[in-house]
């Protein structure tokens, strides 16, 4: 009869460390843009702000991206366009 070798579970309620660095990176078609805010209102970490000179929306946390797509997905003319990093 073949030995049994007893194996230890992995802890279940282990939480994998966080990857450091952005996720996501974010582009901005400015001319496609028609400053409407949306995307700002709806990024949960702040990439993204309103530039109050040219009335469209800036990049000014790149590094916070975690590549969630709500500034994409809820931007109503398709300016915004996220590509996820590896």
């Amino acid at each position: 009869m073949p030995e049994v070798i007893a194996v230890p579970s992995q802890p279940q309620n282990v939480a994998l460390p966080a990857k450091k660095g952005p996720r996501g990176e974010v582009l901005i078609y400015a001319t496609w843009c028609k400053g409407c805010s949306l995307c700002v209102e709806f990024c949960p970490t702040k990439v993204l702000a309103m530039d109050e000179d040219e009335d469209h929306p800036r990049i000014v946390a790149p590094e916070k991206c975690n590549a969630c797509h709500f500034c994409d997905t809820h931007c109503p003319d398709l300016a915004i366009v996220v590509r996820k990093l590896d």
